[in-house]
Order: structure tokens, then sequence, then C-alpha cells
């Protein structure tokens, strides 16, 4: 059971996008109660480029929880109303700005960092996008403490998962329940006082890259291996895409075939059968299961290829 004492430490909560609400959810349902939620301001998305807010921020609005919405958190003005709240401990996932010195100094106790990867692996924006393309066998969750230096602290826990054929969409879901539970068994350990920390090998560094949605165009001529991994990783976005008789295809879903026995090139579609459309890649094949035609909804690609005389067609 955790202690009043514990349950009423000032805890703010940084973060921004879906990955970062199962751990405060976590936190609320074990009756924080001192939870003031930092997280960036509403930005222009969509088509329409329409004003909204932040997946964590809707969250905290839903409830009820007291929100702090800087433009910047390393400002003196914001400083000063930190200063002033005297806050225990600062828990971030997934915020996406950097904090400064200053910042950190805020905190009486010190602060946490929920990163989705086995740090120093896969430091940076895109930790689960690049596990994803690299083909790695395990992944998992490191609770950090903060620096300025992005991704770099010293490492307070870790726990690992297999990876199974996981997009980025499930693998963020994964990774988001684990972090949770760490959360839930270290952060009265932090609060006491009893952490411990170890050093981040450096010369085991990786860094993962900002995503731009211009990556996710699909080059036919790498092996399918690859181009499976790209569909994976950049599900939900960017999305991998490519086009078909110069309309816009987004691919949500593939698989990897075995087997390279035709004189195909390509991009050229094979065959399509129940389970999807099959296209040549580099000494091999890929099918596609889920795809999404230009101004269509998603939908199975053997239903989209239902009626249609594909075979022969050349994606590019």
């Amino acid at each position: 059971m955790l202690s009043d004492n514990n349950l009423n430490k000032s805890i703010v909560y940084a973060g921004s996008d879906t990955f970062s609400i199962q751990p405060l959810q976590r936190l609320l349902s074990l009756k924080y109660r001192r939870i003031t939620v930092l997280t960036r301001p509403p930005k222009k998305q969509g088509r329409g480029m329409k004003v909204k807010s932040n997946p964590l921020a809707e969250f905290a609005i839903q409830h009820n929880l007291e929100t702090l919405i800087p433009e910047s958190p390393n400002e003196n003005s914001f400083l000063e109303k930190m200063a002033e709240r005297k806050p225990d401990a600062l828990i971030t996932s997934a915020y996406g700005k950097l904090l400064s010195e200053a910042f950190l100094d805020s905190f009486y106790i010190g602060s946490i960092n929920i990163h989705p990867s086995l740090l120093p692996r896969w430091r940076g924006p895109s930790p689960i996008e690049s596990a994803l393309l690299e083909g790695d066998k395990t992944t998992g969750v490191s609770l950090i403490q903060m620096t300025e230096e992005l991704d770099a602290g010293p490492i307070y826990q870790q726990e690992s998962i297999q990876l199974s054929g996981e997009n980025s969409k499930t693998l963020s879901e994964k990774l988001s329940l684990l972090a949770a539970d760490m959360v839930q068994k270290f952060l009265p350990i932090f609060l006491e006082g009893n952490s411990s920390t170890k050093n981040q090998d450096e010369s085991l560094i990786t860094y993962s890259k900002i995503i731009k949605k211009e990556h996710a165009r699909i080059d036919w001529n790498e092996p399918s291996q690859a181009i499976d991994k790209k569909i994976k990783a950049y599900y939900p976005w960017p999305v991998a895409h490519t086009y078909l008789d110069d309309k816009y295809l987004r691919i949500w879903d593939s698989e990897s075939l075995t087997g390279d026995e035709d004189n195909s090139s390509p991009g050229e579609i094979v065959e399509s059968n129940q389970e999807g459309v099959v296209v040549k890649c580099k000494h091999s094949k890929i099918i596609l299961k889920v795809i999404q035609p230009e101004g269509k909804k998603e939908m199975l690609a053997a239903d989209f290829a239902r009626g249609r005389k594909l075979e022969g067609k050349r994606f590019s």
C-alpha cells in the first residue's frame, strides 16, 4: 500500500502524445492526489489545419486535471511560477521539448524520464520506429534521470520485451503499458529517496532520426523484408505510400514473402488473391494486405483488386 506521504507529493507530469497517457492514467488510479499536467500548446493539424490539442491535453481536460501549457517551460516567467509551486517530482513521457537545467532544478526530489527503448540504443525522437526499421529482436522501456542532453541521463530501471510482428501503433501500446507498470513500482522508491542509477554505456549509443513524410515513400528496388519493416514502422504515421496509375496509394499492412521464381521487375504486381496483392521487390516479393487508395477509405487489398486487372501493372 502507498503511504499518504507519497500520495500527497506534488508531481508534474509532462507529455503530449498517446504514449504518455497510460502512465498518467495509472498514477490517477493509484490515487496520487497532486498531479499537474505539463503539455504543449495546441497546433494546426489535418487537412483543414484546425487548431487541435494533443492527446495528453485532451485526457487531462477530460479528467479535470490542472494543466500548464507554456510556449516554453524554460522561460524565466514560467520558471518563477514553478519555483512558487515547489514541486517534488517531474515525470516526463514524450513531452517533445528540451528542458533546461534551471527547469529541472525546480524539482525537490528530481526527475524521471520514460523513454521507449533500451538506452543507450535509440536516443532521440523516434525510438519505436527505429527499432522496427532495424529489425531489432528486443526493445523496452528505460526510466532515466533527466539531463539537459537529450536521453543521456543515468538509468534508474529498464525492462525489455520481445518483438513479434508489431507495427508502431501496437508496439507503442505495449510499451506504454509496460511503462505504466514500471512507474507504478518505481515511483514510491524514487519519492522516498531510495533510488539508484547507472550511467549509460557511451560506446553503445545509437540515435533515431526525426521522421518526415518523404521517408515513407516505398522504393520497390529494396528487398521485401526492408519494405515490410518500413510499412510497419510508419503506421499510423506518416504511413508508407506509393503510386499506381499516377494515383497516391497508402499501405497499411503487409507481409514479406519468400521465393523469387519469376522474371518480373521491382514494383510490378505479380498477382492478386484472397490474401491481398503480391508485388515484386528486389530478389523477393511482398503481399500488400491493407491499403488506402487516393480519395477512399482504408480497405483490404483483396477487395481493391477484385474486378480490376492489376497483374502486370507497376507501382512507382
